[in-house]
């Protein structure tokens, strides 16, 4: 739904919202009442709308009882009470809370807000620093231990409800049903929930890759023909309004480490293999990971009518697959979790890269034969979108920018053009300052006249129609200042002092205190904050094999007129600009691919 708020000032109880086309009028809380806001949710597509209805009515009649104005009515369809930013009413029910827009939330059940115990107590301490009180059907405000009581339910309910949604899912699957999303190549059956019939066109794509797998050629291969054509991948037709699901990625093909992906669904086969694995959260991480269930936990049901490869193929398909991950992974033929941290988070290049074609990232693909990360364009790589296949030794270009660091940064041109960007940030930062203070000279003056405006409507008699629409017209306005304000971010009048000789010397000491670390230990973690402060980005140019490599990096003006490197406060977050760059010396070393 939508929700907006007018009116402000001091009749703050004559704001209004609209909610399924009820009249303005209807929803103007009395300026002598509390502030109420109405809240509902329904947590499964399985239920329906109406459950929404006879909650917010009975939310009203809770407030017209305990005499409440009411000025917000939010709600969340199909959504899950476990979550919390995928509920779009719920969110915008706690900015009215953070912005003192109500002094009470009306809920039926306290697990209408959330079914996570956690969570429950938080909102109520939310609630109680905003001085937002909350109610249920009873009538009464919430006290602590209510809230006790609520949270403690819900951890006796939570399993509950899981085992029982789980014994329907299994009873829909025993009936040759399938619950939740549908696979390639299968479309939803209409006005038949869980059923599934074949997709013809998606059809004789599966088939198509199952050939030319079982033929041998590559995952990868075969995912650069089907994005070189346009084909619709896994999700064209359920978003199509999301870009790029055109493109092709290998390992919707295999799988990855679970096996699944197209090559490994038996559904392709008419088979509906159901709870082979099972979702849990790890408590430490917050991350929900796969886990394979014992063989008798798993549930298989024929559905010959939905097979859409012959059973010759699928078997020649499947030898192919077994040979070659025999080849790769040994005899377990399944690949080895590493206990190592990832090396994305290590090297000082990780997330700096870019592609010199396509302006992609790059991702580490491979490993050396010493055993240094490799990075490739991730969509040549993974999507064959791009045509910079070759891969990089991350090491050694790190070493050569070191390298060219020391010659580039160093240099009284360098220090010359740190000068101009000093400048030229000063000179951004008094325009931004003076377009802040208009902007809040705008706000205060639409604040007033909406104060003006709500006082004529509250001593008018007549309808007043113009002056409502008036209101909207300041209220959309104010909204617009008011978003512009916060691009602006905080007005700044200080201005720092610039003394050429001093900010000559910091900046060489700075820029050899990074060159030593990158040189002495590049992985240390200040060393790589440094090195991110100082380059947004590295654009790595195709080159041809056993050449040296060609690469521009951009660097962060702000870091070169402050030269604060090696922050005291490691989350601080920097602001980049790219507006400067150097180009670099082709290295005399070459290197083999």
């Amino acid at each position: 739904m939508s929700w907006r708020a007018p009116l402000e000032g001091r009749l703050r109880g004559m704001k209004t919202t609209v909610w399924r086309g009820r009249k303005e009028k209807d929803m103007v809380a009395d300026p002598s009442k509390k502030r109420a806001a109405l809240y509902a949710r329904y947590s499964s597509d399985m239920q329906r709308a109406t459950s929404i209805d006879g909650q917010l009515l009975l939310c009203r009649k809770i407030a017209a009882r305990n005499k409440l104005g009411v000025i917000g009515e939010f709600f969340d369809a199909a959504k899950s009470g476990l979550t919390e930013d995928a509920r779009d009413g719920y969110q915008r029910l706690l900015s009215g809370v953070r912005n003192h827009e109500f002094d009470v939330i009306v809920v039926e059940h306290f697990d209408r807000l959330s079914r996570d115990p956690a969570t429950i107590q938080r909102l109520k301490q939310v609630f109680e620093f905003n001085g937002v009180e909350l109610m249920d059907q009873k009538g009464v405000y919430a006290t602590a231990t209510d809230i006790s009581i609520a949270s403690l339910y819900n951890t006796i309910y939570k399993p509950q409800l899981a085992e029982k949604v789980r014994r329907g899912h299994d009873n829909a699957v025993a009936n040759g049903r399938i619950p939740g999303s549908y696979a390639y190549g299968y479309r939803l059956r209409p006005g038949a929930p869980g059923e599934r019939v074949i997709d013809e066109s998606e059809a004789k794509i599966v088939l198509r890759i199952f050939t030319e797998y079982a033929s041998g050629r590559s995952t990868r291969d075969i995912a650069t023909d089907l994005t070189r054509e346009g084909l619709p991948s896994p999700g064209a037709t359920r978003h199509k309004n999301k870009a790029g699901r055109t493109s092709w990625n290998h390992q919707c093909l295999t799988g990855g480490r679970h096996g699944r992906g197209i090559i490994g669904n038996e559904l392709y086969i008419g088979e509906i293999h159901w709870n082979v694995r099972s979702t849990v959260l790890n408590p430490e991480t917050q991350k929900k990971q796969k886990r394979r269930n014992p063989e008798d936990r798993h549930i298989i049901v024929m559905k010959p009518e939905l097979r859409i490869v012959p059973q010759p193929l699928w078997d020649r398909a499947q030898k192919v697959r077994n040979a070659r991950a025999l080849h790769m992974f040994g005899q377990t033929g399944k690949p080895r979790r590493r206990s190592v941290i990832p090396r994305n988070n290590e090297h000082p290049l990780a997330g700096a890269l870019r592609c010199g074609v396509c302006n992609g990232s790059m991702r580490i693909a491979q490993s050396s034969r010493n055993g240094a990360p490799r990075a490739a364009c991730a969509n040549a790589h993974q999507r064959g979108t791009c045509e910079h296949t070759r891969s990089f030794d991350m090491d050694v270009l790190l070493e050569d920018i070191a390298t060219k660091m020391e010659l580039k940064l160093l240099s009284l041109k360098a220090i010359e053009q740190a000068m101009r960007a000093w400048r030229y940030e000063r000179k951004n930062d008094r325009k931004k300052n003076s377009e802040h203070a208009n902007l809040e000279r705008r706000l205060r003056g639409l604040t007033t006249e909406i104060e003006r405006l709500s006082y004529a409507i509250a001593s008018s008699r007549r309808k007043p129609d113009e002056l409502l629409k008036r209101i909207d017209e300041c209220d959309t306005e104010r909204e617009t200042v008011e978003e512009r304000l916060r691009l602006l971010g905080t007005s700044s009048e200080k201005v720092i002092s610039f003394d050429q000789p001093k900010f000559a010397d910091r900046y060489r000491s700075e820029a050899k205190r990074l060159i030593t670390a990158l040189k002495i230990n590049p992985k240390a973690i200040e060393t790589r904050v440094a090195f991110r402060n100082l380059i947004d980005s590295i654009v790595v140019h195709p080159v041809r094999k056993r050449m040296p490599y060609e690469y521009t990096p951009y660097l962060n003006s702000s870091a070169l007129f402050s030269m604060n490197l090696f922050p005291n406060n490691r989350g601080k977050t920097r602001e980049d600009s790219t507006f400067m760059y150097y180009d670099n010396v082709k290295s005399e070393k070459s290197v083999s691919s």
